[in-house]
């Protein structure tokens, strides 16, 4: 069976994130191979549980002409017959609810309607069967949309008029923005956010402390990608040859606005829930995985809202940019049967959970140092542990400097002692060959994905690096860790990777435990505010991801610094000369690594054997079944060098294949073929040069009905002869085939000023 892997489902990783680049069938098996022995199907049937039935929404804006929002719904068939009215489940994103997400969406969503939900899967405007045009993400005109549709179920004959809504990536995030709104539908009860986030410039796939990450043209690219797809005619009839046209003549690549607005201005501030915390109306439910993009926002939402008093629960667990019930890697929880009991019938129907059966505000996962590597399971090396939105106050620091030994020591320096250590982009030959070991941005995190971040040793050997002794004891982490550093650099605009790794006392590995970037044109704190590199030694602190950890005895800490991470952080438009001052320099106190030392808590105790790691959903095979495959899907992720007209470079080539396969049940018979390839390039020294390009290639067919998309799409840095100054430039392709002949074709060019990044 296949599926698509939403760009943030894989953001993304690491990195494709919720479902962009498709991943087929095929390899969808392969992971249900990998857990055989660990997972039960629910007892669904399509006597309890028929196909989908379609079902449309007409919305509208001012001023714009109405659009018809397609989808469909899954429904518990003797409830309806009884003429029982039901809750309700909404999900709204572009994913294509058919032929793009029919498949996972068939392993949760038929569950809530056996249990007595109705559970709708609504395509956005300008997506899959829908009419009208997407122009971005989150505009106000998708999000009145789900206003819209919210209320319109609300009102069905069928529906008792409560409402929650649930996603994972983009529908996360549209049903936090939903639920602090200020015309969220009084029908809204309660949201369910799965790696999704409440702040759109830091904790996506555009910007991390400033720096632009390689997501934000990956990301722009898979949905020019994804998008272009035509309707179904086998649903929407004759009218699906001009909505395609249409779709593909509005075709925008939304590189433009993200590159235009590289500071968090109103542009992200306007929908980032992390601005308005109060005015979230209703319960919500976040979670994310630590193999995710997606681990800041949990905490952030959970200390917000709870600090508000507001309700909400969260999850951290081991996985990637899944659902904990099927992540990757493991363990994973049953949290559909949870969910359901404890919170949709709290919130939707007003029964309170058994307080016994409550898992705690925060469920978190403790990894411990092991080896680095792919595992789809991570069991033996961790356990569950309890926490809440007020776990800051316990938190207890550990302080470790910077030496110029190359040392990670608790105790400081000397009086008076100071050190400098250049950080140099040029090493052993091969310069800016940087982070090809290192995670993406969102992984979706299975058993065959290759952005999972490997061994960190030759990212190492490029980094200036900070060891610790072999650890005496334990040392038990959960939150932020905080690396305060000294620096001097000679260009205005500058960016530095900063990465938490450990080292295994057995072979030398080190293994990525957290990182982050930071934009230094932001180290005064305020990201709407830039400001130029000054000259001098200048002060920076890097906050890197909320990370959950156990350092074991006997391994060491390494922190690892360095001022370029390709292909995950856009490079610097010049190489700068950066200095790292270990010890007290221009009165400044010494460099140091602040570590969030956790104590264990009686509310641990027994919590790993409350969560059932046998793990249950519904069998897909009942509504998407493989009729026939034609071509095995794959992933591949490959690494090499390059010459470019004589100039050496670092390719890293990721192609996401979905095979070729007939998929009966719902799809009746249709034909999917989906190939995505991405692409990200750089020349030795020359930052300029780091470009990113992909290429899609889309088949459908049913019967005589063959259409085919290509799209590509290019995105690279320039010198302006006339002032000097740098730009982005972008262009992008599409062209849809139907019976091999070209039927509609749009193309998008541009330049956008790089000033910031």
């Amino acid at each position: 069976m296949w599926t698509w892997i939403n760009r943030r489902n894989l953001l993304k990783a690491a990195a494709w994130a919720a479902i962009p680049p498709g991943l087929a069938g095929g390899l969808a098996l392969q992971a249900g191979t990998a857990r055989a022995g660990d997972v039960d199907y629910l007892p669904v049937t399509l006597a309890d549980v028929p196909y989908p039935e379609p079902i449309t929404f007409s919305v509208s804006m001012p001023g714009k002409d109405p659009v018809t929002l397609s989808g469909h719904y899954w429904y518990n068939a003797k409830a309806i017959a009884a003429g029982t009215r039901c809750p309700a489940i909404v999900e709204l994103n572009p994913y294509r609810c058919r032929d793009g997400t029919l498949y996972v969406d068939s392993k949760m969503h038929p569950w809530f309607a056996y249990k007595g939900y109705l559970a709708f899967r609504i395509d956005l405007q300008g997506s899959g069967n829908s009419t009208g045009s997407i122009t971005d993400e989150y505009t106000e005109e998708e999000l009145s949309y789900c206003v819209q549709v919210v209320n319109q179920i609300a009102a069905l004959p069928i529906c008792d008029g409560n409402i929650g809504m649930i996603g994972e990536s983009w529908s996360a995030i549209n049903s936090l923005m939903v639920a602090a709104r200020d015309d969220c539908p009084s029908a809204l009860k309660a949201v369910v956010v799965n790696c999704g986030s409440d702040d759109r410039y830091n904790d996506d796939v555009h910007y991390m402390g400033g720096a632009m990450m390689m997501d934000n043209i990956g990301w722009a690219s898979s949905m020019w990608g994804w998008l272009p797809s035509p309707p179904d005619p086998a649903v929407v009839g004759d009218s699906w040859r001009e909505t395609w046209r249409q779709r593909i003549r509005n075709m925008s690549f939304w590189f433009q606005q993200w590159a235009s607005h590289q500071t968090r201005d109103d542009y992200w501030s306007r929908t980032s829930v992390r601005d308005h915390y109060d005015k979230v109306k209703v319960p919500v439910f976040i979670m994310s995985g630590w193999e995710d993009g997606y681990k800041n926002p949990v905490d952030f939402v959970l200390r917000g809202l709870g600090g508000l008093g507001k309700p909400v629960a969260a999850m951290l667990g081991p996985y990637g940019h899944r659902y904990p019930f099927d992540g990757f890697p493991g363990p994973r929880v049953d949290w559909l049967t949870y969910v359901v009991d404890t919170w949709w019938d709290r919130w939707l129907r007003a029964k309170e959970p058994d307080p016994k059966a409550l898992w705690p505000e925060l469920t978190l996962w403790l990894g411990n140092s092991r080896e680095p590597g792919t595992s789809p399971n991570f069991d033996d090396s961790g356990r569950w542990v309890a926490e809440d939105h007020d776990w800051m106050k316990r938190v207890k620091e550990r302080t470790f400097f910077l030496a110029a030994d190359g040392t990670l020591s608790p105790t400081p320096p000397a009086a008076g002692s100071s050190a400098a250590a250049p950080l140099a982009l040029s090493v052993a030959g091969t310069p800016l060959d940087m982070g090809t070991s290192m995670l993406e941005t969102s992984s979706f995190g299975a058993a065959f994905n290759a952005d999972l971040p490997g061994d960190q040793t030759p990212d190492d050997q490029r980094s200036i690096t900070f060891d610790t002794a072999p650890l005496a004891e334990d040392l038990t982490c959960y939150g932020y860790p905080v690396v305060k550093l000294n620096l001097s650099c000679d260009k205005p605009v500058a960016a530095i990777a900063v990465r938490l790794t450990e080292v295994s006392p057995e072979t030398g590995k080190s293994h990525l435990v957290s990182y982050s970037f930071l934009n230094l044109v932001y180290r005064a704190g305020d990201q709407a505010k830039p400001e130029a590199v000054p000259s001098g030694v200048f002060a920076a602190e890097a906050v890197l991801n909320i990370f959950g950890h156990v350092f074991k005895r006997g391994w060491k800490i390494r922190l690892a610094v360095s001022p370029f991470q390709f292909p995950t952080m856009w490079q610097a438009p010049e190489i700068p000369e950066l200095n790292l001052h270990v010890g007290p320099v221009d009165g400044k106190p010494p460099a140091t690594l602040v570590l969030p030392g956790r104590d264990p808590r009686p509310e641990d105790e027994g919590l790993g054997a409350r969560l059932q790691t046998r793990t249950a959903f519904v069998n897909p095979e009942l509504y998407v079944p493989t009729v026939k495959t034609i071509r095995d899907g794959s992933h591949q992720r490959v690494v090499e060098r390059v010459n470019v007209d004589g100039s050496p470079g670092t390719l890293v080539r990721k192609t996401f294949d979905s095979g070729r396969s007939i998929l009966g049940g719902v799809l009746d018979n249709l034909l999917v073929d989906v190939k995505a390839m991405e692409n990200f390039q750089i020349l030795d020294g020359q930052p300029l040069s780091d470009t990113g390009f992909t290429r899609y290639e889309t088949t459908l067919q049913r019967g005589t009905w063959i259409v085919q998309v290509v799209t590509e799409t290019r995105v690279w840095s320039e010198r302006q002869s006339s002032d000097g100054s740098v730009v982005f430039r972008y262009e992008a392709n599409v062209q849809g085939f139907t019976d091999g002949e070209l039927f509609e074709e749009s193309h998008v060019e541009g330049t956008v000023p790089r000033l910031w990044v």
